[in-house]
């Protein structure tokens, strides 16, 4: 009978295809799918059905699957589709030629079934999707199976639908975390990082929705609603006699999107911003992910006149010959060497190593995540000049940073440092 066989419906969703169109161009996201298509023919059964549903997205649709039971319990219906997932992964392990160039592509999958999952066709749909998110959620290349009760996939899947609506509705918020002088205690600038006030309570961190925002090509978006956002708190400070560095972070996407040199640029002038008070940051393994192009973009902003930082600074791969070259004014240095620098003597060692390096660079060392008093008189002993971390305070609204600048001046921190 028909109705005793289970089907399996997967969502594949290609992990950062908008990279390859923004790097490689319309053409070459064209091939690449069709090659995709191709070989996911060799994951299959001649019965089964795979449609492309959008851009980057395939359904495969596994019907008459025997249910009957695999190792340690599993069902047959989950087993097979699992077995799918798994060829499917193995077909991507080499690498695809597009116009002379290799290019390795993943696909994160998320996988429903029936009966055990839902009943009809729009629910099967519904809960593959919500599954997809949770796989990418995860990293690239992974697959996740959606159960029945579970609420937290549905949660992923109607934050894509949140997150469209937050951009159109520009539903942000920025909070500013203070850059410190560490010999004096004295705040000089401010680092800004974007907030949503999601509808179903909370604030949203940028690791929560910015991954998403990315695969979504929404990036663009808020990415400039951030510069905007700076220029005008800007305004609003100078109007006050409050004048500080202000830094904030640039996606990988964004590096790629079109002109985001002039894009900036022009954003902080017509805010009346002095340019030399602006910090560009992007993450090492950003800098590091295509160095030419990179250097290109970094050199762009240098000629507009803007400060030049490396975020988290020691945890991806830096070739130290790149990095020479670089017209980057900050260095710094990841929080998880900070961490308990005091006692740990590798993080000791690290830490004064990059101090040094950036010194010998000409470029300004800032450690991140200062946490404690003896973190901050560490570092502060080893020469690091400048520092962020809840040891002088969180990421917090404008308007506290207006009020602890009226309460203290600049002085963030009582006494100073005895240096």
């Amino acid at each position: 009978d028909r109705h005793e066989h289970g089907v399996a419906v997967l969502t594949l969703d290609v992990d950062n295809f908008k990279l390859v169109n923004d790097s490689l161009g319309h053409e070459a996201g064209d091939d690449l799918i069709a090659a995709l298509a191709e070989r996911l023919r060799g994951a299959v059964r001649e019965t089964d059905l795979i449609a492309r549903q959008g851009g980057d997205e395939f359904l495969l649709l596994l019907a008459d699957i025997e249910p009957t039971p695999g190792p340690a319990g599993t069902d047959g219906v989950t087993l097979a589709a699992i077995q799918v997932a798994d060829r499917v992964q193995q077909l991507l392990e080499s690498p695809f030629e597009l116009d002379g160039t290799e290019l390795y592509a993943s696909v994160s999958v998320g996988i429903s079934l029936y009966p055990a999952d839902a009943t009809d066709a729009g629910g099967l749909l519904r809960n593959a999707d919500a599954a997809m998110f949770r796989a990418k959620r995860s990293g690239p290349g992974g697959y996740v199976v959606h159960h029945a009760d579970d609420a937290d996939a549905r949660t992923k899947l109607s934050l894509s639908t949140r997150l469209r609506k937050a951009v159109d509705q520009q539903s942000w918020t920025l909070h500013y975390q203070p850059l410190i002088e560490l010999g004096t205690g004295d705040m000089y600038g401010v680092e800004a990082l974007i907030r949503w006030p999601d509808p179903n309570g909370g604030m949203l961190a940028p690791g929560e929705f910015i991954p998403l925002a990315e695969e979504m090509g929404l990036i663009d978006a808020i990415g400039g609603w951030v510069v905007e956002e700076i220029g005008r708190q800007d305004a609003i400070w100078r109007a006050e006699g409050i004048e500080l560095e202000i830094g904030f972070n640039l996606s990988p996407r964004q590096l790629w999107q079109d002109d985001p040199v002039g894009r900036i640029a022009r954003q902080v002038r017509s805010a009346g911003m002095d340019p030399a008070r602006v910090t560009v940051e992007i993450t090492e393994s950003t800098a590091m992910n295509d160095p030419d192009h990179t250097l290109d973009v970094l050199y762009g902003f240098k000629d507009e006149g803007l400060r030049l930082a490396i975020d988290d600074f020691g945890t991806g791969y830096s070739s130290l010959s790149r990095l020479r070259y670089m017209p980057v004014d900050v260095l710094k240095i990841d929080r998880t060497f900070v961490r308990e620098v005091h006692t740990d003597p590798q993080s000791a060692s690290m830490v004064s190593a990059i101090i040094a390096l950036a010194n010998n660079l000409g470029m300004e060392p800032l450690a991140e995540g200062i946490e404690t008093e003896d973190e901050w008189r560490f570092l502060a002993d080893r020469g690091c000049p400048f520092g962020q971390g809840f040891y002088f305070s969180r990421p917090i609204p404008a308007e506290q940073i207006t009020a602890m600048h009226r309460r203290a001046g600049l002085h963030v921190i009582e006494g100073g440092l005895a240096i």
